[in-house]
């Protein structure tokens, strides 16, 4: 039996994502195909990869899965609608357009697929509890999902186990942690549902000064959460998504800002955001864990992306164990729809554990020299690229990586990756500004053999750090400066050599040659663009940065032997 399930109509991240027999076999992001961030647009191309993996057609799947349903809690949208009138006319018009598509979903998915089986239109936020739970590798686990917003409802919490999961309570929008944090995100000068990962990465550059007032906007309560709308406009779909009244409170918003050169006041104010969401979280957590009393909690949404929050649940103890999975965001609603389509449909209730997020396209050795002939390159191919690479990184060079299946979900977790050595501290500025071209005060993530995390990382029991999306403190004499952010801390990924053994050899290497098995990773793109899916694409970022080197499968490419004409006009192109 194959189901797919699929995300599009939203603000951001649209995706496809596809089970057989119950297990996740395919997924990816349109973002990766289109080219374009954060692409909302109708899967296809993704769905197409997708059948094409499986070699299947359309027509044997047994479900297709969409994950919103804008025909629940209509009474409650009509209501917040006449409460906030005449400003809400704005959201009526902004949102109603996004609304109409995801009400003509079965049409277009029966028109775009040539497809004529059941469409299901199913909860967001049970989706994201699917995408969590369902992958687990929990009997039983508290289920916590937080996010903007979806089908009207910003958390959702409940309880999975063998039946299924059981839904213990809601939290409706404009009540929306994730709203709050765009909305200061949009007040520190950042773009909003694209940029809040950057707050997160300056917080640490100031001290929560302004705590008390961030308290005055969002807090937590008996019943779970509370804001104070009159500091915000995102309530009535207006921009800026912040009302003059936060301006009063915080001062003037930052509209223009040069890479590191925040001003302290703002990042005080991120800080003190920063604790304050962090606060929330673990209000609500402790909520749910005192009223399942299981110490297992699954978690996804995109305030899950909170992966310095994430580190703290473990860390302090406010659970056992940890499960977020790599495509937490609204990319992950896919396979959650998928996932509840499956049984819906009658699939069977076999649970697989998802330890991978592996599931893009791959590409052959044909496909690779295609395009590195095409671009008129000298390569040379090498008997152990994962040896050679490693000596790059020793060496002080910074290498793309392009091996195996796309990375599903926001982060590389090392087959569309750039790599460098993390003990080597000004190679944090070079990779920002030579390579990523993005702000400076940006942190890189530790990839570390997960054998030996614990001796880098101060990584409790049940701290998964499969994905990235948990930050834990760097040891102290660990000697990767370069990698750890100026708190002492690290966005770890732990690299396992059943999951993706390549990289997992690479940095064995690199740990041979230098005694410390881990090696900076950040995404093979450059700012403003998805992370690269094929060798051409591959080939271009390498091309338009100052990378030393291109690992591209088994083939090696270097900037000394490149024809610089060519070059020239493919970057110019």
């Amino acid at each position: 039996m194959y189901v797919l399930g699929i995300i599009c109509h939203g603000q951001h991240e649209a995706a496809a994502a596809l089970l057989a027999e119950g297990k996740v076999i395919a997924a990816a992001e349109e973002e990766r195909f289109s080219r374009i961030k954060f692409d909302s647009s109708f899967p296809k191309q993704a769905i197409q990869y997708c059948l094409d993996y499986a070699g299947i057609k359309s027509s044997q799947l047994s479900a297709v899965g969409f994950g919103f349903d804008p025909r629940r809690k209509l009474a409650e949208k009509a209501a917040h609608i006449l409460k906030f009138l005449p400003e809400s006319m704005t959201l009526v018009k902004t949102r109603g357009k996004l609304l109409d598509r995801m009400n003509r979903i079965v049409e277009q998915v029966r028109k775009e697929l040539d497809y004529t089986g059941p469409v299901l239109r199913l909860n967001h936020h049970l989706c994201h509890a699917a995408s969590t739970f369902y992958a687990s590798p929990f009997e039983l686990a508290s289920v916590l999902t937080l996010d903007g917003v979806g089908d009207w409802e910003s958390v959702w919490w409940g309880m999975g186990d063998g039946s299924g999961l059981r839904e213990l309570g809601t939290i409706d929008w404009p009540n929306s942690i994730g709203h709050v944090y765009s909305a200061f995100t949009d007040y520190l000068g950042f773009k909003p549902f694209s940029d809040e990962y950057k707050v997160m990465g300056l917080a640490p550059y100031g001290a929560p000064k302004y705590l008390e007032k961030v308290a005055q906007v969002m807090y937590p309560t008996d019943t779970g959460i509370s804001i104070d709308y009159s500091y915000f406009n995102y309530q009535v779909g207006k921009s800026p998504r912040y009302s003059p009244r936060l301006v009063e409170l915080f001062g003037p918003a930052l509209r223009e800002k040069n890479n590191e050169e925040v001003p302290q006041h703002y990042r005080d104010i991120a800080s003190s955001l920063q604790a304050q969401t962090e606060l929330v979280i673990f209000h609500l957590v402790k909520r749910l864990i005192q009223e399942t009393g299981n110490r297992n909690l699954c978690l996804a949404g995109g305030v899950a992306m909170n992966s310095v929050a994430n580190g703290k649940l473990i860390s302090e103890g406010y659970v056992d164990g940890l499960y977020v999975p790599p495509c937490a965001s609204d990319a992950g609603v896919a396979l959650g729809a998928a996932y509840l389509a499956h049984l819906e449909v009658g699939g069977t209730r076999e649970r697989h554990h998802l330890d991978t997020g592996l599931l893009g396209p791959d590409y052959g050795d044909k496909d690779l020299e295609a395009a590195l002939n095409k671009a008129g390159l000298a390569y040379e191919r090498q008997e152990d690229i994962t040896q050679k690479v490693a000596e790059m990184l020793a060496k002080g060079k910074v290498v793309g990586w392009f091996q195996g299946r796309m990375e599903f979900g926001q982060r590389a977790l090392g087959s569309r990756s750039i790599v460098a050595d993390p003990r080597r501290a000004e190679m944090k500025d070079i990779v920002n500004a030579k390579i990523k071209f993005r702000e400076m005060f940006r942190p890189f993530a530790p990839s570390v053999l997960e054998e030996r995390a614990t001796e880098f990382f101060e990584i409790p029991p049940g701290g998964q750090a499969d994905f990235m999306t948990q930050v834990y403190p760097v040891r102290p004499n660990a000697g990767i400066p370069a990698v750890t952010h100026v708190d002492g801390s690290g966005r770890v990924q732990t690299v396992k050599k059943s999951v993706n053994p390549r990289y997992w050899q690479m940095i064995a290497h690199f740990d041979a040659l230098t005694g410390v098995p881990v090696v900076l990773n950040t995404s093979f793109n450059i700012k403003g663009q998805p992370i690269v899916n094929t060798p051409t694409e591959a080939i271009e970022t390498f091309l338009a940065t100052e990378m030393d080197g291109l690992a591209l499968g088994d083939f090696l490419i270097l900037k000394p032997l490149l024809n610089l004409q060519v070059a020239e006009n493919l970057t110019a192109g």
